[in-house]
């Protein structure tokens, strides 16, 4: 260990070589003594370096806050005034130092560099007054180090806000999905902008995580929603289809609301109902081939022009029919008369033709076609 006479003749070299020497010295003797160092070598050390820190070169007192960061009885004042240092000399300090109190971090956090918040937030352990300022003041790479940090302890309001910050954030969001400890109310939160690769990385992190439990309820509800959603659309279609047949509704009304939803199994069914027609030999009228069976049903039950523009319009994106060719349409509709159009609906539902098209059941039910026997030339002759 260097003696005192030692230190005395370093110290009186004033220059920055002479300084360096001397913290290099008194850090040695400091550090050397370990855990048995006795309460006169730290008050020693301390006193000395905090009074020639200010004439210290940043290269020398980065040195010396490497080399006493991780001692628990470093002197208190002098690490706070480390920790206050450019981030090149407080980072080692702000990150490992025990000898920082949760007061200290939060004073230092509250007003020092990104970069020194950031060296906080990697602490081996952050409490929950510290994290409350670095969400605070934090920038993304603040608030993506802590929130990665397994030590560090959130308040829920503090979880509520880095929640909220990290709604654009998708390096926050995949350190958040990661905490065991989020807490319902801001994993609710968390749910609406996770990406589909996060959601995918939840499912495979257990049945204990709150992501997980709000994922599988989140489906569950949205399969019930889906389904109530479907049978309230399919009782809104029969109502209204039953409004056209009481002549509560123009079946104009109807035709164009199943048509531009492009709801063709409605449309069908509503052509098919006030037709007394087979709803399965109908649906396919709407994009068959040819629309001379589907103008006959539409003109015979009075169906405008405008309102069968709708029904054109679907028509055309299913079947790419071009500009040309709905305009022919239009022309065709508009040439046959309504009343026309009822003699040959009523003629063809008396030949039970059904515009040619039958039903599944009907296509079952009708008889193989006899196959004939081959004879030979000179038997038939």
């Amino acid at each position: 260990m260097i003696n005192l006479s030692k230190l005395a003749e370093l110290a009186k070299d004033s220059s920055a070589t002479g300084r360096k020497g001397l913290i290099g010295a008194l850090t040695d003797m400091f550090v050397g003594a370990g855990k048995e160092r006795d309460e006169q070598i730290s008050l020693l050390f301390g006193d000395i370096v905090l009074k020639v820190l200010g004439q210290l070169e940043e290269e020398t007192r980065m040195i010396l806050a490497k080399r006493v960061c991780h001692e628990e009885d470093a002197p208190h004042e002098l690490m706070v005034k480390l920790g206050n240092d450019s981030i090149s000399v407080a980072e080692p300090v702000l990150e490992h130092s025990p000898a920082l109190t949760s007061d200290d971090l939060v004073d230092i956090a509250s007003n020092a560099s990104m970069s020194h918040l950031g060296a906080i937030a990697g602490r081996k352990t952050v409490d929950k007054a510290v994290t409350t300022v670095l969400v605070d003041r934090g920038d993304s790479k603040v608030l993506k180090r802590v929130a990665e940090n397994e030590g560090a302890e959130f308040a829920d309001s503090s979880f509520l806000k880095l929640v909220e910050k990290a709604r654009s954030d998708e390096s926050i969001q995949s350190a958040l999905v990661n905490r065991p400890d989020l807490p319902e109310e801001a994993a609710h939160a968390l749910l609406p902008f996770l990406t589909d690769a996060l959601k995918e990385r939840i499912t495979a992190l257990g049945a204990d995580n709150t992501l997980v439990n709000l994922l599988a309820q989140r489906a569950a509800t949205e399969v019930a929603a889906r389904a109530h959603k479907l049978d309230d659309a399919r009782e809104e279609s029969n109502a209204l289809i039953n409004d056209v047949l009481g002549n509560k509704t123009r079946i104009d009304d109807a035709v164009t609301s199943f048509a531009r939803a492009d709801r063709t199994a409605e449309l069908g069914m509503l052509l098919a109902k006030v037709s007394d027609l087979p709803p399965a030999a109908v649906s396919q009228l709407l994009f068959s081939a040819s629309d001379k069976p589907l103008i006959i049903l539409c003109r015979a039950n009075g169906v405008t022009a405008e309102a069968y523009k709708d029904i054109l319009t679907m028509r055309a994106r299913r079947l790419r029919i071009g500009g040309l060719e709905l305009n022919a349409a239009i022309q065709r509709y508009a040439a046959l008369s309504e009343e026309g159009a009822k003699r040959s609906l009523e003629t063809l539902k008396k030949s039970g033709a059904s515009f040619g098209l039958k039903t599944e059941e009907e296509t079952r039910k009708r008889p193989k076609p006899k196959v004939k026997r081959a004879t030979a030339f000179a038997a038939s002759r």
